[in-house]
């Protein structure tokens, strides 16, 4: 990791020098700068992830605490939706598939969907702070605190299913644990903890 380091280090140093070669030359100022209209998409551009009605937000897509921070929220976002839309989809989309919380909520999502079963409730909230560590330069493990509404199981006519009436529950001590992937140029949720 120090060689690799030490390459950086070195092609940024000789790149600085050249940049500074290069401005001491007498140069005539362009007269034509470009207009601030053109939203021509850069090669920085994020391509969008989530639901099209829930994209993910930039600031969710930093290799930074920060950006897990703001990743384990929009996680909750899509907690949140799944209750109403029982699309499953993106939670997966956003898990690893060692995340054996995130899998079975996406299980018993789908399945209650395929009985004809909606939700009334159960919305998870963390109003408060998210403490984030960076345990590597690619992993970061946050802890919380969320309140969950109370949720009752409804059936194909609105009716709600016999045992299926959940209380709500405050102070769910809470975390998670996220792994940066280079690919999507996210965060990925490898375990998650409710309570």
């Amino acid at each position: 990791m120090t060689r690799r380091w030490a390459l950086r280090l070195s092609v940024c140093l000789v790149a600085g020098a050249a940049a500074l070669t290069g401005c001491s030359e007498k140069q005539e100022a362009n007269e034509s700068l470009p207009t601030t209209s053109s939203a021509e998409p850069s090669e920085d551009a994020l391509p969008p992830l989530g639901p099209q009605d829930l994209p993910m937000p930039d600031e969710a897509r930093t290799q930074d605490a920060a950006g897990a921070e703001a990743f384990v929220r929009y996680y909750f976002a899509l907690l949140n939706k799944s209750l109403t839309d029982m699309d499953p989809q993106h939670l997966r989309q956003f898990a690893e598939d060692g995340c054996d919380v995130c899998e079975r909520v996406a299980r018993e999502t789908e399945s209650d969907a395929a009985q004809g079963y909606t939700y009334r409730g159960g919305e998870l909230t963390v109003a408060g702070e998210v403490s984030v560590t960076m345990t590597g330069p690619a992993e970061a493990q946050s802890a919380f605190i969320a309140d969950q509404a109370p949720m009752t199981v409804l059936d194909r006519t609105g009716v709600p299913v016999p045992g299926l009436d959940f209380d709500g529950e405050e102070a769910l001590s809470s975390g998670t644990i996220t792994v940066w992937d280079p690919s999507l140029r996210s965060w990925q949720l490898t375990e998650l903890t409710l309570g």
